[in-house]
């Protein structure tokens, strides 16, 4: 992926947390890009790239970076900050298929419509 377009980075990222039974567990397939409907239950995951740079050089593309929110929401905030813990080690590392590096760059925590969000930043090159 660190010579590919990161265009659509977030669905690996998808397919990583989907991958990691301790948090299909918890959300089951509820892992949605930018939002989930209002009606939601129980915890879930939503995700949104919210950045993605090219560096050139004469020669072309030299590398690529995406910056990629991962928020947890939850209910009960205990159970969201165990969600958000499971997603930084699903995430954070160096891949092979596809060739990419994850490391998360902040973190906050947030409360809306009756839910704890843990939002999660990554850089992924």
């Amino acid at each position: 992926m660190r010579g590919e377009s990161k265009f659509k980075i977030t669905n690996v990222v998808r397919e990583i947390l989907l991958d990691t039974p301790e948090i299909v567990a918890l959300v089951e397939d509820k892992v949605f890009p930018l939002i989930a409907s209002k009606n939601t239950k129980g915890d879930f995951i939503i995700y949104q790239r919210d950045e993605y740079s090219v560096d050139r050089t004469k020669m072309g593309v030299t590398s690529q970076k995406c910056r990629v929110y991962v928020n947890a929401v939850s209910e009960d905030y205990d159970r969201g900050q165990n969600l958000a813990g499971l997603i930084y080690e699903a995430l954070e590392g160096d891949f092979l298929e596809p060739d990419m590096r994850i490391r998360l760059e902040d973190s906050t925590e947030d409360y809306e419509d009756g839910k704890y969000i843990q939002v999660l930043l990554f850089s992924i090159e």
